[in-house]
């Protein structure tokens, strides 16, 4: 369980395994007067029972053509579909879970509701499709003799933790040396119709082993504070991003081009700074070493708004405020347009807070506004953010 959920435009053109990369440095935004927003806390009705939250809605997914949210309890089989306009329970689907039509085959990680009914169940190392009827219409494997295609390496694998696209054409994720917690060496498309892999190489020049905080509290046993990596279905096209620099990765499938864009912000750092210790030799030193580098700058993942065609991302950092005395966690939200041109940067007000222990938590875009999980005494609840642009 541990482990699932660990788990400008000055271009040059250098080498990135088989593929061509173009990287973009842009440079710093210049924000300007035209938005605003305010901020408010939506709670929900769950009805009659718990909702399930141990992996903080993680295992969610929301419909905006529909304005629904489908909350998958794995160990019951259980579906909440919760109305967000009517702010309460709407209907609950129930899935077997075990058996010839059982979601669980090894541990169901999340569901996508497709535009044609469809429920697709994430479970690490296979894709369920389920029909309406919660029957099952098909799966995937996500290994070299299921699937026709590129081939992973000794020892790789597709992180099952990744995404599907809304059509449910395509399963999209990392893959790597995953099963010793080794290096990633890019991306992963499935398609789901042909049940082909086509792997994407990347360098990442990955720099997030910098940045681990290490513990051996037994010989042979290492608990980790890790980074994480991001990923955002753009239709065909996908966005991938991580924890600690202002960066992105941009896979335009219809040119099977890769695109590295690193961003410079002035309101912001622009990486993490890694000033704690790294190797430490007990829990007392593992919780202080994790504090400290919990206040150091964390980006969390770009967030689409389809019917806008914007995207958002949350950061936060803590800063030093001399006219208070005191230290805190400072919010910034960037706003890119479709083409991922930062538009706008907002520092949020010091009294704002947005849910999450270290990034954000779940968070989707429903009639332009910024819905952010919040854990209320167990029940659902939302920051929500409103976003005033001029002429709108």
């Amino acid at each position: 369980m541990k482990r699932l959920l660990s788990l400008l435009f000055l271009s040059v053109i250098i080498g990135c395994s088989s593929k061509k990369e173009k990287v973009e440095v842009v440079p710093k935004t210049i924000t300007n007067n035209t938005f605003d927003y305010t901020l408010d806390t939506v709670f929900i009705d769950s009805g009659d029972s718990l909702p399930y939250l141990d992996m903080n809605l993680v295992s969610s997914d929301y419909v905006s053509s529909e304005g629904l949210l489908y909350n998958l309890d794995p160990g019951t089989g259980r579906v909440d579909v919760y109305d967000i306009d009517a702010q309460k329970l709407k209907k609950r689907i129930q899935f077997e879970v075990n058996g010839p039509n059982g979601i669980r085959k090894y541990f169901p990680t999340g569901i996508k509701k497709t535009n044609n009914g469809d429920m697709i169940i994430r479970d690490y190392f296979e894709v369920l499709r389920m029909g309406a009827d919660t029957k099952l219409k098909d799966s995937y494997l996500l290994q070299n003799h299921k699937l026709s295609g590129d081939n992973l390496g000794e020892s790789q694998e597709i992180n099952g933790m990744g995404e599907i696209a809304e059509d449910g054409s395509y399963f999209a994720s990392y893959y790597g040396y995953y099963p010793s917690n080794g290096r990633i060496l890019g991306l992963a498309r499935v398609d789901l119709t042909s049940k082909s892999l086509k792997l994407i190489p990347v360098s990442f020049r990955d720099q997030s082993e910098r940045f681990l905080i290490r513990w051996e509290y037994r010989e042979g046993k290492t608990m980790v504070v890790p980074e994480y990596k991001f990923l955002t279905l753009d239709g065909p096209n996908f966005i991938a991003t991580n924890s600690y620099k202002n960066e992105l990765w941009y896979y335009d499938a219809t040119k099977d081009s890769l695109y590295h864009r690193v961003y410079q912000s002035s309101l912001i750092s622009n990486v993490k700074r890694g000033n704690y210790r790294k190797k430490v030799g007990s829990m007392r030193d593992l919780n202080l070493a994790k504090k400290r580098k919990f206040q150091e700058v964390v980006f969390g993942p770009i967030i689409k708004d389809p019917k806008n065609k914007r995207f958002y991302r949350y950061s936060r950092e803590v800063q030093q405020e001399p006219e208070e005395g005191g230290r805190y966690f400072r919010f910034v939200l960037s706003v890119f347009d479709s083409n991922l041109k930062i538009i706008h940067e907002q520092k949020l007000d010091l009294s704002a807070f947005i849910p999450g222990e270290y990034f954000v938590n779940k968070t989707f875009v429903h009639k332009g506004m910024l819905y952010t999980f919040l854990n209320f005494r167990n029940q659902i609840a939302f920051v929500r953010l409103r976003p005033r642009f001029e002429n709108e």
